[in-house]
């Protein structure tokens, strides 16, 4: 199981109270539903626990964990009020549901057996009981999402179109050009660098006079060489600086080079020149659809849960927070 298992079902953990809890210090209470000191903190650590696996740099797990610590009891109410709401709307979870649900999980992260799938759980720090309890909450918020949210298909083309015309510019593709290319690595021995230059001009002269697309094949030290030396399109600022000012400077068709860098020589062919341009409303019609219902889900989500807020009883006991 990948580590990101943790991230599939964290948002829906808040779970009902056993006996022994009951005594426990409460943290928070919506309602008739409470969460604990200890589910509090079992809550911070688990999504801890994710951070540290997917974060790329310790600054960056940092950050997030304070950003989470901040927002942990907002997002545990909003569960709760969901919870709440799934009630009043008869809304349940079928045992077949989870079974599908698990299944799915299973199926996602390559697991074959039941007791791979335990092993893995228990590397996340969890039990079985523990993802079921997860899924549940997770299919049942699910629902109640689906029965009173607005979901992305019902967004219409005219909407579409109309934030298309507000926010082109935030689609606007940057200058682009296509690009064909010849390396000749440096090599680490100095006495050989020489030589290496020298190949790298004739090659230069070939390119162009010849078919430069046959030629890389035959003569780039570079993986492209299988493709003609075809780089595909590249943007204005991509590009190592020299490499970047020599093509954005060129008309299509030119070859240039050999420009030198730390690693070597190389010879490029600007195949075409595309400036930068707002593409046609068809051609970003389904990022603006995932853009535009992302942005108006989160819009809804807050509305949804600010009102749910208006009608609850809801208490914080901050002397009675997890510090660590």
């Amino acid at each position: 199981m990948k580590k990101t298992i943790l991230a599939l079902v964290l948002t829906a953990s808040a779970v009902s109270l056993t006996a022994a809890q009951l005594v426990e210090a409460i943290v928070i209470r919506v309602g008739d539903r409470v969460v604990t000191r200890t589910q509090y903190a079992r809550r911070l650590h688990d999504a801890f626990t994710e951070i540290d696996q997917t974060s790329t740099t310790p600054a960056d797990a940092a950050s997030k964990k304070e950003e989470l610590r901040k927002n942990l009891s907002t997002d545990l109410i909003a569960e709760l009020l969901i919870k709440d709401r799934a009630d009043r709307l008869g809304l349940s979870v079928a045992a077949d549901e989870l079974k599908d649900a698990m299944s799915r999980l299973k199926e996602q992260y390559g697991i074959k057996t039941d007791a791979e799938f335990d092993e893995s759980l228990r590397k996340s720090g969890m039990t079985r009981a523990d993802m079921e309890a997860r899924l549940h909450d997770t299919i049942l918020m699910n629902k109640v999402f689906g029965r009173e949210l607005r979901q992305r298909d019902e967004l219409t083309d005219k909407e579409l179109k109309e934030r298309y015309d507000r926010e082109k510019e935030r689609y606007r593709l940057p200058e682009r050009a296509r690009l064909r290319e010849i390396i000749v690595i440096k090599p680490s021995d100095a006495s050989k660098v020489e030589a290496a230059r020298e190949r790298a001009n004739a090659l230069t002269a070939q390119a162009r006079t010849g078919d430069f697309a046959k030629l890389a094949t035959t003569s780039s030290d570079a993986g492209t060489k299988e493709k003609g030396g075809d780089l595909g399109e590249v943007a204005r600022g991509e590009l190592l600086p020299d490499l970047d000012k020599a093509v954005f400077n060129a008309t299509a068709g030119t070859v240039l080079g050999p420009i030198e860098t730390k690693s070597g020589w190389h010879i490029l062919k600007v195949e075409t020149r595309l400036p930068s341009e707002v593409p046609a409303f068809e051609s970003v019609k389904d990022r603006l659809r995932k853009d535009a219902s992302d942005d108006t889900w989160q819009r809804d989500y807050k509305a949804y849960i600010d009102r749910l807020r208006k009608d609850a009883f809801i208490q914080i006991n901050e002397q009675n927070v997890p510090t660590s």
